[in-house]
């Protein structure tokens, strides 16, 4: 899915920075939610990178059936302890939320009823369009927030990608990457890191 950016001009609050020329206002995460429950988003699925509202297309057929596919795995391979939540929250940073596909958290359905989950074990997007958003600025975010491991299931090459060890960039960038770049073909299997007698055929994954 190929996002759009909302670019919002508020009046008066831009930051006024003298001998420079008009700057781009970045949301905020409480920003970002109170404009969802004024209805401004209405039927739109969106996400808040780096404080830009970006709006992504209603999800085809081969995506819903990848979604819907990969959540009955993760469901039975973290069936104790963990739960799947599905095109919820993750707040990873004053200015993101990126809404992912999949993410499994610790703890029960409960523990989440008066907050957003901040991290997870594992995170998952189901990429067609999306590819080069999820496997990059995504990627640098969960890394960031701590997720140890995080797939892209690539519809359009039909194969997943699987990040792991998330480790700091060079000082000063404030940022972090992840070590570890795996790509497994649809007649590999693979399994979580943190459920690792979980197998999981990739081709059972892809619609």
């Amino acid at each position: 899915m190929t996002p759009a950016t909302i670019t919002p001009t508020p009046a008066g609050t831009h930051p006024k920075t003298p001998g420079i020329g008009p700057q781009p206002y970045r949301w905020t995460i409480q920003e970002y939610r109170q404009l969802g429950q004024a209805g401004l988003f209405r039927d739109m699925k969106t996400m808040l990178i780096d404080g830009e509202i970006l709006t992504m297309p209603q999800p085809a057929p081969p995506h819903n059936t990848a979604l819907n596919l990969m959540q009955e795995f993760l469901r039975v391979a973290f069936a104790t302890g963990h739960h799947v939540r599905n095109q919820m929250a993750l707040d990873v940073g004053t200015r993101n939320d990126p809404g992912p596909d999949l993410a499994v958290v610790e703890g029960s359905i409960r523990d989440y009823a008066t907050r957003q989950a901040t991290t997870a074990v594992l995170v998952v997007e189901i990429a067609d369009s999306s590819l080069f958003l999820d496997s990059t600025t995504k990627a640098e975010l969960y890394a960031t927030a701590g997720v140890p491991e995080y797939w892209v299931l690539d519809l359009e090459h039909r194969q997943l990608l699987v990040f792991r060890d998330p480790v700091p960039l060079p000082s000063g960038l404030g940022a972090t990457a992840y070590r570890i770049h795996l790509t497994f073909g649809p007649n590999e299997t693979v399994s979580p890191l943190a459920a690792p007698a979980a197998v999981v055929k990739v081709a059972d994954l892809l619609p």
